[in-house]
């Protein structure tokens, strides 16, 4: 859950992924990282932005359908933008020169770059990035001073992530072994947010050959995405693969019979935050009671690669702050832990991650936004959808940065 405060004293006019009032007064520029609603606080339907969002193209279509008043600005993923700043409170007018670099955590999901006369500055939002994306941050020579990092799970305990990649497979393998012992056999997948599972859906699809009954207010959105496309069903009863938790919504059917036996359906709950101290040569599944699965699978970076991405920016990146903590315990915590990830050696040890020393980098205190306690199931998104979803936001194309 993002506890990024929505503003960054280096760059003042602008807030990125928090668009409340208090923000609103001291920026008349926004960013929005992705689609989750810890990122997207303040914004509404009837309340327009008093400046323009700025996301992704994919980003785009999820805000049109959810707040189609609020006029967007699309930069495409890799692409360069200037902007004149001139801040609401006082401050000097200024250039500010942002590219969008994949995040890699779910469908339209960024990282922001900022360039100024003075500052090179990366927020990452959420993300996990694969081996393509490192290797573009160094083609594109991104090289901030400063990184607002997702922080989510910098912690010794979330050492290891298996791949996502090895995540679906093995959802992949349960599912067939299931529906394959059964005709009568069916699967429900309770994802951990409504946005972030986009190539698990469709490799379920293309591996199994059964199409997946989801509510008609997520497939409104996931209906513009190409991978899922022919991915889904309107068939509640018939279908056989079920991302819909079983919800009804008004005008729909129920999902499955309520006559349905429960012994025919399999539960299966991909999620990160429950799997503590894993380590690479063991199992990241496992079977719980009434016919449920847990498998391990995180769009976080696990400390590991959290490690490995600050190493690629440096040396310049000397200025490391977070943008999820739970309170001033866990943000020094947090800090003494990387402090010792990053020392010469190279390994945590508990003495290194108990002192006191700021000798490697300047991590400074961060600033808390109001936070909601995140269950073990990582669920930084909610089922809540907006009431009118039918039109489109007025969507342009910024200036570019000369070459």
């Amino acid at each position: 859950m993002s506890t990024f405060p929505g503003y960054i004293p280096e760059l003042p006019g602008i807030a990125i992924d928090r668009f409340d009032q208090p923000i609103r007064d001291r920026a008349n520029v926004f960013f929005l990282s992705h689609c989750h609603v810890d990122h997207m606080y303040g914004l509404a339907q009837n309340q327009e932005l008093p400046g323009p969002l700025h996301v992704s193209s994919h980003s785009a279509v999820i805000v049109g359908l959810r707040f189609p008043k609020q006029t967007v600005y699309r930069i495409p993923i890799g692409e360069q933008l200037i902007l004149s700043i001139s801040s609401p409170t006082g401050e000097s007018t200024y250039e500010l020169c942002v590219r969008t670099v994949p995040a890699e955590h779910c469908v339209g999901s960024v990282m922001f770059y900022f360039e100024t006369k003075t500052v090179r500055l990366l927020y990452t939002g959420d993300f996990r990035l694969s081996a393509e994306s490192m290797a573009v941050i160094e083609q594109d020579h991104i090289r901030p001073e400063i990184v607002y990092l997702d922080s989510t799970f910098l912690d010794r305990e979330y050492a290891y992530f298996p791949t996502r990649q090895e995540s679906m497979s093995r959802i992949i393998e349960i599912c067939s072994q299931w529906l394959d012992a059964d005709p009568r056999n069916i699967v429900s997948l309770w994802l951990p947010a409504t946005y972030g599972s986009e190539e698990l859906l469709h490799q379920l699809c293309i591996h199994l050959h059964h199409r997946i009954h989801i509510s008609s207010s997520q497939r409104e959105t996931y209906n513009h995405f190409e991978i899922l496309k022919n991915v889904f069903t309107d068939d509640p009863v018939g279908a056989r693969i079920h991302v819909c938790n079983g919800i009804r919504l008004q005008g729909e059917k129920a999902c499955r019979e309520t006559n349905t036996n429960p012994k025919y359906v399999l539960t299966i709950r991909p999620s990160a935050r429950k799997w503590r101290n894993l380590r690479r040569e063991e199992p990241f599944w496992m079977e719980g009671n009434k016919n449920v699965w847990f498998v391990c699978y995180s769009s976080h970076a696990s400390s590991t690669e959290l490690l490995e991405f600050i190493r690629t920016l440096q040396p310049e990146a000397r200025d490391i702050r977070f943008n999820v903590v739970q309170d001033e315990t866990d943000r020094m915590r947090k800090e003494q832990y990387l402090q010792s990830l990053l020392s010469p050696d190279g390994t945590a040890k508990d003495e290194d991650v108990n002192s006191e020393s700021n000798e490697i980098f300047n991590l400074p205190h961060m600033y808390f936004g109001a936070n909601e306690q995140m269950d073990d199931w990582e669920r930084s998104d909610s089922d809540e959808e907006s009431d009118n979803v039918s039109m489109s936001p007025p969507i342009k194309m910024a200036k570019r940065c000369s070459d």
